[in-house]
C-alpha cells in the first residue's frame, strides 16, 4: 500500500495528484515528468520552482499549441 514505508505515503499522494491533474487537462503525464525532471536537474532557484507546477506546464503547452494553430491557419491555401 505504501511506497518504501508508511511515512512516505504523502510522496505518492503528491505524484498521483500531479498525474491526475495533468490527465484531467487531457495531456500526457509522462511528458510533464520528463520536462520537470530536466528542469530540476539544473537546480532552479526557489523563485522559479512554482513555474514547475503542473498547472503552469499545462498553460504553457496550451499557449504553445495555440501559436502553432495560428501559424498553420495563417498560411494561404
Amino acid at each position: 500500500m505504501f511506497i518504501g514505508a508508511e511515512e512516505t505515503g504523502w510522496r505518492s499522494a503528491v505524484i498521483y495528484t500531479f498525474v491526475e491533474q495533468i490527465r484531467r487537462h487531457g495531456m500526457d503525464p509522462f511528458a510533464y515528468f520528463e520536462w520537470v525532471f530536466e528542469k530540476l536537474m539544473h537546480d532552479p532557484v526557489a523563485d522559479e520552482r512554482e513555474e514547475l507546477l503542473p498547472v503552469n506546464w499545462v498553460a504553457a503547452q496550451r499557449t504553445a499549441s495555440k501559436v502553432i494553430e495560428v501559424e498553420v491557419t495563417a498560411i494561404p491555401a
